[in-house]
This record gives structure tokens, C-alpha cells and sequence, in this order.
């Protein structure tokens, strides 16, 4: 049982003199997947007394100021810093010098395990005190959606939406800003104003939004660096002894395969150089060398397995499957996509049994993600996605059967789309899974590195400007879409997946060249 397994981190954590923020830190990055079936459980209850001690953390807790040092470092800060001076959350500004000043608020976070105890609300209120005192105007860019009840939190403390202020006099890309306007000023026209630093801002925020992620990269480099070494703290014992159990194997790789996404997705943020680099946190060659546990194997008391979709297709699965879920996908074999296809050509062909944390860290990525199923003559692939994404996927689902209905017999530079939504999902031991029909074509943003790295087809790319076609041809269709379903829906189109048809044997795009230039019949959208 988990819960066995999670009693036996809080007394380690006691044994060692672990303090709360990085017990909670370990405990959120490694575990925090497994809320699902362990509901009220997890993760606080993991040791006795940790409630009560949060609790005295965060009534202990202060905010202090940081003003900004050196040229390149414009962001005024504000930190909720616990009795011992550990970061719970920090609040991110800059200084907007206009005819009315002006404090554009760029990012505001509190610490997973701390959030719903008031602190955010607090950052805010101290934010707003300084907004007040300069005699100054606050802003914010608020991307939370309107339905979810965080948004709430700026228009309960008396924050407006610029639609709301302006009217007709608001410009495209201004719809989600939000202003705080205090009394001492309320007596002016704010909205000429307000227009010159919107404008202004938009010029800016690159450059803002290069500092904030500079900032960002360094604070995530060290909190995994601070969860890597309490977790070698933990299992200090397995560690010398050479006798990995299933807790830490499974923990070393949450944290491996968290550690090598953020790689991926920092390298696209705006302004990053690799000069905060991820080589700063060195893991030992012991845990290298540990075998993967990329998946939850514990039960929960009930034990119960979830599968929704169609009933066509769950009649036919075998009894196993339904019944051990996750045991038996987790022994099927690995999607052989290009990505791990060169991989293996390099290192040799492995089992998922036998990969180690080195392998990921190599690979870049975690193949034992995605694995290949056939079944009375049809090919499927189960995907595991984390059960955060459940309710997504669940709507996904739905938007995609809107698309099929709306975009058939319609041509997108002369190709048409075709609909791969999840026919089945899975809930297991802490596990989702979805079940879909094997296509034959690969993810587009796989499809755009293999024009760019492997020789020959850079080569025919640059001649030909395949990755041209491919871009142009899923932004006309995302246009199409948004035109379709409007406005509202456009989360959910951003969400959504193509693949590009692709030989995976010969790793060669499915295409045809001819006087009109690159021709994509098909493609798919999931």
C-alpha cells in the first residue's frame, strides 16, 4: 500500500531532522500524482502533527522586499519568507516610470504545499500597500481562466478588468489585463493614461518576460537541487548498501523525469541562454545507475480500476487488461517513435525493465510513456499522462467529436484532418492511461527535429521547406478552429496535438513534392 510506503518518508523525515519546506518540496515533486487515490491522505498527513506545524509556519511567516541590483536584474521582489528565513512564495515587479506611475505585477507564486492558507492573499495585500503609498496604478496580465476560483482573488480586492475601465477604447492583446486603481488617484481620467502604458508595455514585455524566466530558471534549478539532496538524506541507508526498494527507486525518477521536461521546456522561453544551467545539479553515479520506476505500482485500500469510453472497444480488450491495468501495459513494448529509434541504433535495442536513470537523462525523455498494443488486428498506443490531466483529457475528448463533425470534407492547403481522440481511459494505482489507434505519423514538434537533425533530411528540408508546409498548414487550421468555435474555446485549441504522416521505418516524412511545392494529404489531430 502507498500509504505504508508514504509513513515510511515521515519517519525518515523525523529520523533525519528534515525541516517542513523540504519535506513538503519532496513530497510535491515526487508523489504529488498520487493525490488521487489517496484523497484525504495525501500528502500532509504524512507524518503526525504536519497540519499544525504548517500552520505555525505560515502565521510565522513575513514578506519582505527586494529591490532590483544591477543593470540587468530590473525586478522588484517581494519574498513570504518563513521564521528561518526559507521562501514560501515571492512576487515578481517592475517599475513602470510614466505620467502616472505605474507597477506592472509579472508573476506571483506560493509554494504548492502552501497554497488555500491566505498567503497569496497577503503578497497581494502587501503589493497593493506599496501601489498605494507611491500613489501609483497596479497592473497585472491575469491568464487564470474566469471559471477557475483563483480568479476571484484580484477582483475581491478590489482589482477591475480593463474591458471593464475602457470600453470600446481597448486594443487587441489588452483583453486579460486587470488594474488596481487607488483612491488617491480615482479622481483623474486614468484611461489616456492607461492606453500610453499598455502600448508601452507591449514593447516591453519581451524584455520583462526574458527577466522573469532568467528568474525563474535559477529559483526551479535550485529547488531541485534542494529536493535531490534531501532525497540522497532519505535513503542514505539504500544508497550505501546498494539496495534500491521500490519508494526510492520510484521517487529518483519522478524527479529525473520532472528535471529532464523542465530541460526540454526551457530551452523555448524567451531570453534563455543556458546561463543558469541544469548541469549545476550533478546526480551521484549510484543513482544513475538505479533502475526506473516510472509509474505508481502501489494499490490503494479499494483497489478500484477506472475505465470510461467506448464500450465497442472495452468488450473486446482482454480480462487482464481490465483487470491489472497497469501491470499489463507497463509489460507491453516501447512505442519504437524516431526519437528512441536513433537511441537504440546507438546503444542497442532495451527492455523498460532494464532502463536506468542514466538512460533518461540521455534520452532526454521517458519512452516507457508510450507503448505499442495490438489486438485482434488492430494497432493501439497507450499513453500515460498524469492524472492532473484527467478532466482535460476527458474534455478533449469531447471537443474533438465537435471537430469531427465540423471539419469534414474541408481542406487545409490541401490537406485534410482527421480526428485520433482517445477511445478508451484508464485509472489505476494512482496511473491514467489512454488508449488510441496507432496512426501512421509521428507528433508534429518530433516530425520538425528530425528535419533539423538528422543529415539527410536537414538537407532536404532546407531545398525544400517541409518544415514550412507543416507550420503553415496546423496555423491555418488552429485559425479555421478558433474561427469555428470562437474565441472561448481557444485553450482548448492550443491544446491539441497533430502528427504528420511519417514513415517510421525509413524515418521519412509522408509527403509529396511536386511543381506546387510540399503536399500534406492528411494529418491528424488528437
Amino acid at each position: 500500500m502507498l500509504s505504508k510506503q508514504l509513513a515510511d518518508i515521515g519517519e525518515r523525515i523525523k529520523k533525519n531532522g528534515i525541516d517542513l519546506k523540504d519535506a513538503l518540496s519532496v513530497l510535491q515533486l515526487t508523489l504529488e500524482d498520487q493525490a488521487t487515490q489517496l484523497d484525504r491522505f495525501f500528502p500532509y498527513d504524512t507524518f503526525s502533527g504536519l497540519h499544525q506545524l504548517m500552520d505555525r509556519t505560515v502565521h510565522g511567516a513575513k514578506i519582505e522586499r527586494f529591490r532590483p541590483t544591477g543593470g540587468r536584474r530590473p525586478l522588484h521582489r517581494f519574498e513570504i519568507l518563513t521564521e528561518d528565513r526559507k521562501i514560501l512564495g515571492h512576487l515578481n515587479m517592475i517599475y513602470l516610470k510614466r505620467v502616472i506611475p505605474c507597477y506592472y505585477l509579472v508573476y506571483v507564486e506560493v509554494l504548492a504545499p502552501f497554497r488555500g492558507r491566505g498567503l497569496g492573499n497577503m503578497i497581494l495585500r502587501t503589493f497593493m500597500e506599496l501601489v498605494k503609498e507611491r500613489k501609483a496604478v497596479g497592473l497585472l496580465d491575469n491568464i487564470i481562466p474566469t471559471d477557475e476560483p483563483t480568479y476571484e482573488i484580484y477582483t475581491k480586492l478590489g482589482w477591475k478588468r480593463i474591458r471593464d475601465l475602457m470600453g470600446h477604447l481597448i486594443v487587441e492583446g489588452w483583453e486579460n489585463y486587470m488594474v488596481f486603481i487607488p483612491d488617491s488617484i480615482q479622481a483623474r481620467d486614468v484611461k489616456k493614461e492607461l492606453s500610453r502604458i499598455l502600448f508601452n508595455l507591449g514593447k516591453s514585455r519581451p524584455a520583462i518576460d526574458m527577466h522573469d524566466n532568467e528568474d525563474m530558471v535559477k529559483r526551479t534549478i535550485e529547488e531541485f537541487r534542494s529536493v535531490y539532496q534531501t532525497l540522497t538524506q532519505l535513503f542514505t541507508s539504500e544508497i550505501s548498501s546498494g539496495r534500491a526498494s521500490n519508494l526510492m527507486r520510484f521517487m529518483f525518477t519522478r524527479l529525473t523525469t520532472k528535471l529532464i521536461g523542465f530541460r526540454r521546456r526551457i530551452t523555448s522561453l524567451i531570453g534563455y541562454t543556458g546561463g543558469e544551467s541544469l548541469e549545476q545539479i550533478s546526480l551521484s553515479d549510484p543513482i544513475k545507475e538505479l533502475p526506473i520506476l516510472p509509474y505508481s505500482p502501489w494499490k490503494s485500500k479499494e483497489g478500484n480500476v477506472g475505465i470510461w469510453g467506448e464500450r465497442k472497444t472495452m468488450r473486446v480488450l482482454p480480462e487482464e487488461l481490465k483487470k491489472e491495468p497497469t501491470l499489463f501495459i507497463e509489460n507491453l513494448p516501447l512505442y519504437r517513435r524516431p526519437y528512441l529509434e536513433d537511441w537504440i541504433n546507438k546503444k542497442g535495442a532495451p527492455s523498460s525493465q532494464s532502463l536506468k536513470i542514466s538512460d533518461l537523462l540521455d534520452l532526454g525523455f521517458d519512452p516507457t510513456r508510450l507503448r505499442e498494443f495490438s489486438h485482434d488486428g488492430i494497432d493501439y498506443i497507450f499513453e500515460r499522462i498524469s492524472p492532473h490531466f484527467l478532466s482535460s483529457l476527458v474534455k478533449k475528448r469531447r471537443f474533438l467529436r465537435e471537430i469531427a463533425k465540423c471539419a469534414s470534407g474541408a481542406r487545409f492547403r490541401g490537406a485534410t484532418v482527421r480526428i485520433n481522440p482517445p477511445l478508451l481511459i484508464f485509472q489505476d494505482r494512482g496511473n491514467v492511461y489512454a488508449l488510441r489507434k496507432k496512426v501512421g505519423g509521428i507528433h508534429s514538434q518530433e516530425a520538425l527535429d528530425q528535419l533539423k537533425t538528422s543529415l539527410y533530411l536537414r538537407e532536404m528540408n532546407n531545398t525544400a521547406g517541409i518544415d514550412r508546409a507543416i507550420l503553415g498548414t496546423i496555423k491555418e487550421i488552429n485559425a479555421w478552429l478558433e474561427r469555428q468555435f470562437h474565441s472561448s474555446f481557444r485553450q482548448e485549441v492550443e491544446e491539441l496535438t497533430y502528427f504528420i504522416p511519417w514513415n517510421i521505418e525509413k524515418n521519412f516524412p509522408g509527403i509529396h513534392v511536386d511543381t506546387r511545392g510540399i503536399l500534406i494529404d492528411h494529418l491528424w489531430i488528437s
